[in-house]
């Protein structure tokens, strides 16, 4: 096996560790969100299976964005493990998608969004649930606790995971693309050609 194959392969590998790793961080969080809550082997394997799908993917993306250092269809790679976020998923998905962009961007319009990316999701679903609809009393403390704290810690989780797909190359990953290599030669030796006679 050759090298740049054994970096995908990492790549892959350890994204799919961490993406199951977040699956069942993300597990724990439902059961501890939930007042009636209920445990079925069949939808924890569904939640790993699909979380383990994008870390796998956001693994190759980084891996063929930062091989390449082009920053174009690349880093596209992960866009079939959005599925994670069909349905109940969908308030995560802001921490990857918009806060991971913007995640180490200067700037305070760029801090205010990765901070409502990540916290505001998480705000919403507390101000929504802090009721029982039924009864009209109030959530166990518990519950409401780990609405505002374990949602932004999960989508904190994956801003950084958006950082590495979507966020700006960094100086050591634009100097290391072979295209930019090449033009930076090619300035050069415009700007080491003489003059000539005036």
């Amino acid at each position: 096996m050759t090298g740049s194959r054994r970096a995908v392969l990492r790549a892959a590998l350890i994204g799919l560790g961490l993406g199951v790793a977040w699956g069942a961080a993300a597990r724990v969080w439902m059961r501890l969100v939930s007042t009636t809550p209920e445990f079925s082997w069949a939808g924890t394997a569904i939640i790993l299976g699909f979380s383990g799908l994008l870390g796998l993917l956001l693994g190759l993306s980084w891996r063929a964005r930062h091989a390449t250092g082009r920053r174009r269809w690349f880093r596209l790679l992960f866009l079939p493990g959005l599925i994670l976020f069909a349905g109940q998923g969908a308030p995560l998905a802001p921490g990857l998608l918009v806060a991971g962009p913007l995640l180490r961007r200067p700037g305070v319009l760029a801090r205010a969004g990765t901070v409502l990316a990540v916290a505001g999701p998480a705000v919403v679903l507390w101000w929504t649930e802090r009721l029982d609809e039924d009864t009209m009393l109030s959530a166990p403390t518990r519950v409401q606790l780990w609405l505002l704290i374990g949602m932004p810690v999960l989508s904190t989780a994956l801003a950084f995971a958006g950082h590495l797909v979507l966020g700006p190359l960094g100086q050591r990953d634009q100097s290391a693309s072979p295209e930019r290599a090449r033009n930076r030669r090619r300035s050069d030796s415009r700007r080491e050609v003489p003059a000539g006679p005036a």
